[in-house]
């Protein structure tokens, strides 16, 4: 496939009306796959296609010959506004050839020169739009799990781990000035380090800035937490800010910042599939599986205070599961969706 394939406004024109040959449709589904952005610039281009079929000339419309129009009113006005005063011209339009119409009284002839006006300003506009396709760089990029999680590498090569129910996006000239995204939900991201673009996260709020480090954020309510696992991380709201170093967390809610007495590495074991307890209280143990698993486990008021030493290392949630039932003679139910612990609870 020609990965410098071109697909003229024309030929786009044709298959958004359904006018393309065999051949010329092949060449545009095969433009289609060489990039999400062309499937983008398709969808566009026919809603603004159809837009402007809403008022109907009452004269069959040739397609080539209605985007040459197009494309020479475009280039006429961007000519004219770059001129000044004193050497502006009004042009002369010369009339198009429509077939004689009879009028059947002014309120008819009246509303047959408004179609005609509002279809070539409908496709003035359609012209406008597909000649300013710079705008197509503020287009997002995004990264969406629901029941799952993803590894992705950024064009800059920044790696994120995508916990699951999480959305980023970024934009399509992400890395020109700043290395900017956005979170909804957890990611672990490892920064590729570049001095001179700094690498932003915006989440609920609240801002994350670094310049290459390795972190984690957690967005999935107002409540944003940032554990920092290596380098330097700013943390901030609108009304404060502060500087995270490894092994330091923080959770920013309602503009406050809150630095956190110790990181949890059972925070991360989403990414990880590493639990690690010493005489960890039961209640603890569920609330970090619950978490990793993303799996309403509920436990027994009686077993809360019950303690734990145990390390859990890739191991599937039914195993660990077990082994902590059998560590603490326990049982272990399922209702549905949620999981239950119930026993005789620990002296």
């Amino acid at each position: 496939m020609n990965s410098h394939l071109h697909i003229p406004d024309d030929l786009l024109a044709r298959y958004v009306a359904g006018e393309a040959s065999p051949s010329e449709m092949h060449q545009v589904k095969e433009w289609l796959v060489q990039s999400a952005n062309h499937e983008v610039e398709l969808l566009r281009f026919q809603q603004i296609w159809e837009a402007s079929q809403e008022v109907k000339p009452t004269i069959k419309v040739d397609v080539d010959s209605a985007w040459q129009k197009v494309k020479s009113k475009a280039a006429l006005s961007a000519h004219i506004s770059n001129e000044t005063p004193a050497q502006r011209t009004v042009p002369v339009e010369i009339a198009q050839s429509y077939p004689k119409v009879r009028p059947l009284g002014n309120t008819s002839y009246f509303w047959r020169i408004a179609a005609s006006i509002l279809v070539m300003c409908g496709l003035g506009w359609l012209g406008y739009l597909l000649l300013n396709q710079p705008q197509e760089a503020k287009m997002a990029q995004m990264i969406e799990t629901q029941k799952n999680t993803v590894k992705q590498t950024l064009p800059d090569g920044t790696t994120v781990f995508l916990n699951q129910n999480s959305v980023l996006s970024y934009k399509t000239d992400f890395g020109e000035q700043i290395r900017e995204v956005s979170l909804t939900g957890e990611a672990y991201f490892d920064v590729k380090r570049d001095e001179n673009h700094p690498f932003v996260i915006k989440a609920n709020d609240t801002e994350i800035r670094v310049l290459g480090t390795s972190f984690n954020v957690k967005a999935y309510t107002k409540a944003v937490n940032v554990a920092v696992t290596s380098g330097k991380v700013q943390f901030s709201t609108s009304k404060t800010k502060t500087v995270l170093v490894k092994n330091e967390t923080a959770t920013a809610q309602a503009d406050t910042i809150i630095k956190l007495p110790s990181l949890d590495i059972n925070a991360m074991a989403y990414r990880t599939r590493v639990f690690v307890f010493e005489k960890t209280s039961l209640g603890d143990v569920v609330a970090s599986l619950r978490e990793g698993y993303q799996t309403d486990i509920q436990i027994d008021k009686r077993l809360l205070n019950c303690q734990l030493t145990a390390r859990f290392e890739r191991e599937s949630l039914d195993n660990a599961l077990a082994v902590i039932a059998e560590t603490l003679n326990l049982k272990v139910t399922h209702k549905g969706q949620t999981i239950l612990l119930d026993g005789q609870g620990c002296n």
